[in-house]
């Protein structure tokens, strides 16, 4: 059986040093693997690609005038089919342009005709702190992808900037989800080279790091023998929910919290998704307002989008997450009653059935 292609793809704003942290990886290979690199450029005539050949002695296909997320998508998973075939390559490393989202492009490399053909690992991206926006970051769809899909990230051009804005955007990124591996604050995007095998955050053997963020931080706190909570078991009759793969329920001094699990072949209904969300502003499930904290959740709604759901203070909002592994939900409640077998009921009615 043919061993799977390593691939990593470094992603990032234009002119944030992508190019720069390629150069470094590159010259960090191993004498004994061999490494392709495959780089797209937005305009008609490539240029990193000479760069990176010239700097890097490692053969170079260039994919120019398209962004591979979208445009160039077809071409993009022809030539990675012939550069298997033909280069038999230990490692893939992509470079798109700095206007592609890597979300579609770990989608792309997880199915059809390359599927199971990559070990997709860390995805690295670049950001330019002199750039830095921290409205921007909530407010740009771009920007969200490169943040939330990243394992690695690397914030550049330190020395351009005020200590004061590192932090801030450090900050920001501590409490991303998926936790990170690793945040890089550097002037030249120099990165060690054990950082290229980290396994994605979509792989079944991804393990989070040990960050102080999580949507779901009680659940995970379960596995922490120091963690002043009791794991308990469930305080009514479940309802049996389809493709469940977890169902977790804890107290922790006068909060009770409840998570749920389902694997990533299940579809929700994004709509029907959010009018539960608001109904548990309308004492549904429970007989008082005050007695749910917050409701939090991630929903595949389609063949790839995943939305974030979350409930906090009478609002409900939602928004697209790059996370890519499993739905999962996760309610917090103070300890007065509250009807879970109903509130199961309805989040099974938001399942979406084969026509």
């Amino acid at each position: 059986m043919r061993k799977r292609c390593a691939l990593n793809i470094i992603s990032g704003q234009l002119g944030a040093g992508k190019t720069t942290l390629l150069k470094h990886l590159l010259q960090q290979k191993p004498d004994n693997e061999h490494w392709m690199l495959l780089v797209n450029e937005f305009g008609a005539v490539g240029i990193d690609g000479p760069i990176l050949e010239s700097a890097s002695q490692t053969s170079v296909t260039q994919i120019p005038g398209g962004c591979i997320c979208c445009t160039a998508k077809s071409e993009l998973e022809t030539t990675a089919l012939q550069l298997l075939d033909e280069q038999q390559p230990d490692r893939l490393l992509i470079e798109p342009t700095g206007l592609g989202e890597p979300d579609s492009l770990v989608d792309l490399f997880t199915s059809g005709q390359l599927a199971g053909r990559f070990d997709v690992q860390t995805l690295f991206s670049v950001f330019d702190l002199q750039q830095a926006d921290l409205e921007e970051f909530d407010r740009l769809s771009i920007l969200q992808s490169l943040f939330n899909m990243a394992d690695v990230i690397v914030l550049n051009k330190k020395d351009a900037v005020s200590e004061d804005c590192i932090r801030q955007v450090q900050a920001y990124c501590e409490q991303l989800y998926p936790p990170k591996q690793a945040i890089y604050i550097t002037q030249q995007a120099q990165v060690p080279l054990n950082e290229i095998r980290h396994p994605h955050f979509h792989h079944d053997t991804y393990q989070p790091t040990a960050q102080p963020f999580s949507p779901f931080a009680s659940l995970h706190t379960a596995h922490n023998p120091h963690a002043e909570h009791t794991q308990s078991t469930l305080p009514y009759t479940p309802v049996a929910l389809p493709n469940l793969l977890e169902r977790v329920y804890q107290t922790q001094l006068d909060t009770q919290a409840i998570g749920w699990v389902f694997d990533n072949d299940i579809t929700f209904d994004w709509a029907k998704l959010f009018q539960l969300l608001e109904s548990l502003g309308q004492n549904r499930f429970q007989d008082s307002l005050s007695s749910v904290k917050r409701a939090k959740g991630i929903f595949r709604v389609g063949s790839t989008p995943r939305m974030l759901f979350q409930w906090v203070n009478g609002q409900a909002t939602r928004e697209f997450i790059a996370y890519r592994k499993d739905s999962r939900l996760e309610l917090l409640l103070d300890t007065s009653p509250f009807d879970f077998p109903a509130f199961e009921k309805a989040l099974q009615g938001c399942i979406k059935t084969e026509a």
